[in-house]
């Protein structure tokens, strides 16, 4: 797959240089998915699906226009990078976009353990039969339990970039992933909550399917994550320490994250855009881009446009040192690029010396927080307010549940008062970050 891939781009690209195209780029990708949805121990939902596709960019004179297509044969491409190349005189002018300079260009060394080959002898019925399994695994630890979702998926993936540059490479990757979704009516006569659903679930993911948590271990904590929702109650409207569980670190961190890309700052549309070299978290704060992680969701051999993937130190001991560079952000803020074309790889806040326990147990009167919903993350003024979902955290031990409010602060102020980190670090994404308390935050509740 990678091969025949590999000389179509090269094909596409001298077609393109035939009809005058200065600078080129090809992508060109193809994924195989499986997923199927439980519920009941009936199959609600049962899909495979295989999707190809190629992105073409050319430039001539500064104007620059791409294309994509679902049909990759080259007599169905020839006619589509022709026209436009006819209609690249009507687009405007940008000295900006250039392809990379090549010295950054190459492929990563080592291995970064992208493919897991005992994947593919695992059968379809196996795979129903396992999210059948976890429900009814689930819902025999509690009679209170009502099912939502099991779920089982896997995807197998190929791609391959090229450029006018001469930069040419392809790699596969494998993902697998299951979880459970699961409900309770909460009917406790105490609360705020009477009679209204509390939901909540737990999810495995990663490139191999023997490093997947087992049943057992997502059925329990999906029993444990919806029972203690049971009587939830608004709280008091207050200033208090909060410690973030590391599903919500990871939320807080991609918001953090997308204030540090080029795109952003350039456009002047980031909290960060006149900070670098200034403090802007606590100096117990280590954040780096790595995208040289064997196996990690986010590690890659090479960014969007062929540059070469190195670890990135973007906050050392507080202080902001990087932004996430491609080479047009580069371009345009007369910096270098810095790998970073496609967004992070995997963004990884150092883990400290704490377990989670021990961040909540140093809380006298505060906030476990689980849940944040709405669009209240706003990177260009640096504002943060949530709703939100938790559990009170009194002398130490988590509490009563909480609901129906929201925090406040500034992501400069969350990130300057972060005072301990655990060392418990979440891997089921390309974000890898443990549990953080933040000294203070507002609640707005009753």
């Amino acid at each position: 797959m990678l091969e025949t891939y590999k000389k179509l781009a090269q094909e596409v690209i001298h077609i393109a240089k035939k009809l005058g195209a200065e600078l080129i780029s090809v992508s060109v990708g193809n994924a195989t998915s499986f997923q199927v949805e439980i519920r009941h121990q009936q199959t609600d939902l049962l899909k495979e699906a295989g999707s190809a596709g190629i992105h073409i960019s050319v430039c001539k004179d500064q104007r620059r226009s791409s294309i994509s297509s679902n049909d990759l044969r080259i007599e169905t491409l020839e006619p589509l990078v022709r026209s436009t190349m006819e209609a690249l005189p009507f687009m405007g002018k940008d000295e900006f976009y250039t392809l990379p300079d090549p010295v950054f260009q190459g492929r990563a060394s080592g291995d970064l353990c992208f493919v897991d080959q005992a994947l593919a002898d695992l059968k379809p019925p196996e795979k129903i039969e396992l999210a059948q399994h976890l429900e009814n695994q689930t819902l025999q630890l509690d009679s209170r339990l009502h099912s939502e979702q099991a779920y089982y998926s896997d995807m197998n993936s190929y791609s391959v970039y090229a450029d006018s540059n001469g930069f040419l490479d392809g790699y596969q990757k494998t993902l697998c992933s299951r979880g459970m979704s699961a409900f309770v009516e909460d009917q406790d006569t105490q609360g705020e909550n009477v009679a209204r659903k509390q939901t909540d679930g737990w999810y495995t993911c990663s490139r191999f399917y023997d490093k997947l948590e087992d049943n057992e271990t997502i059925a329990r904590k999906t029993c444990n994550r919806v029972i203690r929702k049971i009587g939830a109650v608004k709280p008091k409207s207050q200033e208090v320490p909060v410690v973030f569980s590391s599903e919500m670190a990871r939320s807080f961190l991609g918001s953090v994250s997308s204030a540090m890309m080029g795109d952003n700052i350039f456009r002047k549309q980031s909290f960060l855009k006149d900070h670098l070299n200034t403090m802007v978290a606590s100096p117990c704060v280590q954040l780096r881009d790595d995208p040289l992680l064997p196996g990690k969701l986010g590690s890659r051999y090479y960014d969007s446009e062929g540059v070469q993937s190195k670890t990135l130190s973007l906050i050392e001991n507080g202080e902001l040192k990087n932004y996430m560079l491609s080479t047009y952000s580069g371009n345009k803020l007369k910096m270098p690029t810095t790998g970073h074309s496609g967004g992070t790889s995997n963004l990884v806040l150092e883990p400290g010396d704490y377990t989670e326990e021990e961040l909540i147990a140093s809380v006298k009167d505060g906030l476990y927080l689980t849940f944040m919903s709405g669009q209240g993350a706003n990177v260009t003024t640096g504002d943060y307010s949530r709703g939100a979902q938790g559990l009170w955290i009194r002398d130490g031990k988590l509490a009563e549940p909480v609901n129906e409010f929201t925090i406040a602060s500034t992501f400069l102020n969350m990130l300057q008062n972060i005072s301990m980190i655990a060392c418990e670090v979440d891997d089921r994404s390309s974000i890898l970050t443990p549990a953080f308390k933040i000294e203070h935050m507002t609640i707005s509740g009753t």
